[in-house]
């Protein structure tokens, strides 16, 4: 239970996926990069 990674420690489900998981969408106007959204 508890792997320590590079973003912190990571632990993963009986599945294999990891717990408590994070996804940051990003989009690009006029050449800069802009947050859309941060999905857990």
């Amino acid at each position: 239970e508890g792997y320590k990674g590079v973003t912190g420690t990571i632990s993963f489900d009986g599945k294999g996926d990891i717990k408590n998981g994070a996804l940051t969408l990003y989009t690009y106007k006029g050449g800069a990069r802009e947050q859309i959204a941060v999905v857990r």
